[in-house]
């Protein structure tokens, strides 16, 4: 009995320390009055994103990643967020039979890597967000440039559904010119917003 409990204790002691609890988002706060007919929405229907009064949703172009259900842009032409769908891969079959919101973010975030040639690095940790019974892995990029006044932190929700889809949610800020550029703490507050009225049925 004492060499099982040994065996036990060198066991607890060699195994990885559990992953930090997901932040927990208040779905109820509200930022924007929503619009009334415009959303996202995938065409498997197991993704809604209603959005915010005055955005504008542009119309599918060619142009845009394989996978991308729509882009949209705000008001005063600051940030845009998109959605794409990311198809399934045996890295992402394993991390999605892991349950491992994180690893799921990881593997996202190289897939997204390696389509844009290394010419983007990750600028914070893989997060966990959890809201109602949603669970969503998160990440930040910037793009790779030597013209520091121009740096874009895009911040990343990656959103597992039911059926099985996986979807990137993305929220960039857009720089048309160096006296607008978009202020970090309100693109922080509408990813937040977006991932609050972020609907999974």
């Amino acid at each position: 009995m004492k060499r099982l409990l040994a065996v036990l204790v060198v066991l607890a002691a060699c195994a990885p320390p559990p992953p930090p609890p997901a932040e927990q988002l208040d779905a109820k706060l509200a930022w924007l009055p929503l619009a009334s007919e415009e959303e996202l929405r995938s065409p498997d229907g197991d993704l809604l994103l209603p959005l915010p009064e005055g955005w504008t949703l542009l119309p599918p172009s060619r142009d845009l990643a394989e996978g991308t259900i729509g882009l949209a842009l705000n008001p005063d032409l600051t940030m845009s967020v998109v959605i794409q769908r990311i198809f399934p891969t045996e890295a992402l079959a394993a991390a999605l039979d892991t349950r491992d919101i994180r690893a799921l973010a990881r593997v996202c975030f190289e897939r997204r890597l390696q389509r844009t040639g290394n010419t983007i690095r990750l600028t914070s940790n893989f997060g966990a967000i959890g809201r109602d019974s949603l669970r969503m892995g998160t990440y930040e990029f910037v793009e790779q440039s030597t013209d520091t006044a121009t740096v874009r932190r895009t911040r990343v929700a990656v959103v597992p559904t039911a059926s099985s889809n996986v979807y990137e949610v993305a929220l960039s800020p857009i720089m048309l010119s160096l006296d607008r550029i978009p202020d970090e703490r309100r693109l922080d507050s509408a990813f937040r917003f977006m991932l609050q009225i972020l609907r999974v049925p």
